[in-house]
């Protein structure tokens, strides 16, 4: 006779439920998943099998009853996905394909790997069929960062650290605390208190040469630093500035930002607020010269000059070319 469930439930499906079904647990034996899942024994072994090729971590014992033990809790959090929320998912898994250093000692294939195998049949062959009909664009972070595992579970555990630090050629020791990393444009960068300076400092995580716990130096709390962050950058010299731009000027914009920076519609158009520190006026300007024929309005007058400064460094450059 087939057994009800054994002929109902597809095997993708049976499995990811033996994973809700299995977590939390220590130990296990066939008959619970034969009785659960109305299978056969020949079947259970299988489904054992494919847990096991999966990365669950099973080890059998020897017993009449096919009595199985878990090295690990926790496989996975109980919870169900709808369709939609497994194609985001997995998705949201293609995009680990452009960091080529990652916060975790895992291959994004192997997660992609395991996430196929538990998915029903139709949404892996719907799967298939989408990644050869869509597209989308992932920022390739091509430098490597080796410590980004402990930069993490520093912040996680609070942890001072000594750093080396490789700045403009030469190196730099710092005794600091990670408060957070963050990737843009290319790069992963980290957010560190420095305990010399008693300031926050942005550190290219891949310009970090060696990290070395210190028990030394007392850490703070990260809530108090996370506090920090949003005040640590502005200087008391800093200048406030107003960019009017026209629709396409907010595309530029919100390719590429930055957190001292706001944008807000203003009838047709929009006004681009901020500041910027006098050391950054070369940068600030630089930046807005990619708006172009957007801008509408700049403000302070200095900013403005600036820009135009440049644009005639540029236009003399050219025209010295042969």
């Amino acid at each position: 006779m087939t057994p009800l469930l054994e002929g109902n439930m597809k095997k993708s499906e049976r499995i990811n439920d033996m994973l809700i079904f299995l977590n939390n647990k220590r130990n296990f034996n066939l008959k619970d998943l034969m009785d659960k899942y109305d299978i056969s024994k020949s079947t259970a072994l299988r489904d054992i099998q494919s847990l096991e090729e999966i990365g669950v971590p099973i080890f059998s014992e020897l017993g009449r009853n096919g009595s199985y033990k878990i090295l690990e809790n926790n496989i996975l959090s109980p919870i169900f996905f709808n369709v939609d929320e497994m194609y985001a998912l997995y998705f949201s898994l293609l995009t680990l394909n452009g960091y080529k250093t990652k916060p975790f000692n895992i291959e994004s294939i192997t997660l992609e790997n395991k996430f196929r195998n538990v998915l029903p049949e139709n949404v892996r062959a719907n799967i298939s069929t989408m990644e050869k009909t869509l597209s989308f664009e992932v920022t390739n972070h091509s430098n490597f960062s080796p410590y980004l595992k402990e930069i993490l579970q520093g912040i996680f555990a609070e942890k001072v650290y000594h750093l080396v630090y490789l700045k403009k050629g030469k190196k730099e020791r710092i005794v600091s605390q990670f408060i957070r990393i963050e990737s843009k444009f290319g790069q992963w960068y980290a957010k560190i208190f420095n305990f010399k300076t008693e300031s926050i400092k942005i550190l290219r995580c891949d310009k970090i040469l060696s990290i070395t716990e210190t028990k030394k130096t007392n850490p703070k709390k990260l809530e108090v630093l996370l506090s920090y962050l949003d005040t640590f950058h502005r200087k008391p010299d800093a200048i406030d500035f107003t960019v009017l731009v026209n629709k396409n000027g907010k595309d530029i914009f919100d390719k590429e930002n930055y957190p001292s920076m706001k944008i807000k519609k203003e009838n047709e158009n929009y006004v681009i607020t901020g500041y910027f520190n006098r050391t950054e006026i070369d940068f600030i300007a630089n930046y807005f010269l990619r708006f172009e024929k957007t801008i509408i309005s700049i403000r302070p007058a200095m900013l403005k000059n600036i820009i135009y400064d440049n644009v005639l460094s540029i236009k003399q450059h050219i025209a010295s070319l042969e």
